[in-house]
């Protein structure tokens, strides 16, 4: 037995498909296969059931899938410990994040680099439930995104972490007479030309709207295509706050205002990062945590 092969184990168990599997752990289908088949003739254990449907673990192989992801956990504290004795640091981040935060995230991380240079880095753009699959399924390591309590109890297996708290605002050009509004009612939104970011979490604040005539001009996960419908005086957005205020290219144009929600459309949400509980945190993740936090709170 291999510390690969217990990773193997887990990747599929994550996935539940050999080729999933192998992909996302870089190797070939075949060599993966071959090395669960030799797992599993020398434990004398079946770990997985295998069908065209993919490849579920069986009771046994589900808990020493369990304690396979104990003992990766353990050896990840083991390698971290020996990285504190050590001026270097290793390893992956692998980050998905909503707009916004992105050019905070690639400084933070271009500065880590500087002084690590072995670190490797992956970031990713998308919208909220996009980005929740990713860490659900192995993908990415954090997520940031904007997200309230239900989140919170809906997916028991992940870690949320608030950094600040925010709300939904209305976009909108400084020339329009919206931008003389102090909050915004549902009745001004009427005959409005709307664009919306492609996100779960922004379609479902807009539902709170159902009964009005929405004007929805586009939804699009391009915020350079919002940044221009504002400027130009195209349409109004309605988005999460935090995004106008940190998105490089949102936060630097005059050409817009920020208007808030009168009652009972002004609602809270926390902005923050998650991680699945199951993988943990590895000391180059957690130190780019702390240095996000840093930018960010402090």
């Amino acid at each position: 037995m291999t510390i690969e092969q217990l990773k193997y184990i887990v990747e599929i168990g994550k996935t539940g498909s050999l080729k999933a599997a192998a992909d996302q752990l870089h190797i070939t289908l075949p060599a993966l296969s071959q090395s669960i088949k030799q797992l599993e003739k020398e434990l004398n254990i079946p770990i997985f059931h295998r069908s065209r449907r993919g490849s579920i673990p069986t009771e046994e192989g589900r808990r020493l899938i369990e304690k396979a992801q104990v003992v990766l956990l353990k050896l990840q504290d083991f390698m971290d410990e020996v990285e504190t004795y050590t001026e270097t640091m290793n390893g992956e981040i692998k980050v998905a994040t909503y707009p916004g935060p992105m050019e905070i995230l690639v400084r933070v991380i271009t500065e880590l680099k500087r002084e690590y240079p072995n670190v490797k880095a992956s970031v990713y753009e998308n919208s909220t439930e996009f980005i929740i699959d990713r860490v659900l399924e192995g993908e990415v390591d954090v997520g940031f995104i904007t997200y309230t309590e239900k989140e919170e109890k809906r997916y028991r297996n992940l870690v949320f972490k608030k950094l600040v708290d925010g709300h939904m605002v209305a976009a909108v050009n400084k020339h329009s007479p919206l931008a003389k509004e102090t909050l915004i009612t549902q009745d001004m939104l009427i005959g409005q030309p709307i664009v919306l970011y492609n996100d779960k979490y922004i379609q479902e604040f807009m539902k709170g709207f159902s009964s009005l005539p929405f004007d929805i001009l586009f939804t699009t996960n391009n915020v350079d295509t919002i940044r221009l419908a504002l400027e130009t005086n195209t349409a109004i957005n309605i988005g999460f706050d935090y995004a106008f205020r940190t998105d490089a290219g949102l936060s630097r144009s005059d050409e817009y205002v920020l208007v808030n929600f009168a009652p009972p459309y002004y609602k809270t949400y926390s902005f923050g990062y998650f991680y699945n509980a199951n993988n943990g945190l590895s000391r180059v993740i957690r130190e780019f945590l702390k240095r996000v936090r840093s930018v960010i709170v402090d």
